[in-house]
């Protein structure tokens, strides 16, 4: 599966993103890099791991607009640079998940507690559930890094996920809040969202881009 990693902060992060992804995901064919920080020097050391799309200091919105356009109507993984695995996981075998749910529109790989409303509430999906947010845990038979999935609608996320095919085809949101523009697109087409359960990525970086 084609893995497509964000990056825009050169080398602050992406290291550590690389290391973990070599020893923790199985399943990647490709790696392409979506390049938001406009240094030649930073992309030509990139390329050494995989193809690089420069965007030029654009800012958010245009980067995940050049993610989308990458992936076209494949199923891809995208993962941004300030995250890292901590378990072992396969990126075909999320595929196979999406495959046998086609109104699944990603899965994603749940992280720890990084804001303080998640740290209050002791994670991602508490401090959800504690804004009244509703989460569905459905049985998955097959998936061997969890026997379960959380089914939602709360959020569509640019966390560490595998997206269903056809989901970036439709392209990216303009404007703000693109994240949550992408839900509501999503929802009204009858999609719903998916978590693994369990921490399977830590979120190391602080948000300093901009066209969120």
């Amino acid at each position: 599966m084609k893995l497509i990693i964000g990056t825009y902060r050169k080398q602050a992060y992406i290291n550590q993103a690389l290391e973990s992804i070599d020893q923790y995901v199985s399943g990647v064919s490709e790696i392409v890099f979506v390049d938001d920080s406009g240094d030649p020097e930073h992309q030509a050391w990139l390329s050494q791991f995989g193809r690089v799309v420069d965007t030029g200091r654009s800012g958010y919105n245009v980067a995940m607009k050049a993610v989308c356009a990458e992936a076209g109507s494949s199923q891809f993984c995208f993962w941004e640079e300030d995250f890292k695995a901590v378990v072992k996981f396969d990126l075909t075998e999320l595929g196979e998940v999406l495959d046998q749910r086609p109104k699944l529109a990603q899965l994603a790989l749940l992280r720890g507690p990084h804001f303080p409303i998640e740290h209050e509430h002791g994670g991602l999906i508490q401090a959800l559930e504690a804004k009244g947010e509703k989460f569905e845990l459905v049985a998955q038979p097959g998936l061997r890094i969890s026997r379960n999935i959380y089914l939602q609608t709360a959020t569509f996320t640019c966390n560490p996920a595998v997206w269903q095919r056809g989901i970036a085809a439709q392209g990216w949101p303009d404007g703000q809040w693109s994240e949550d523009a992408k839900r509501d697109q999503l929802l009204a087409q009858g999609y719903k969202f998916g978590f693994v359960p369990g921490i399977k990525v830590h979120h190391e970086g602080v948000r300093s881009g901009y066209g969120y």
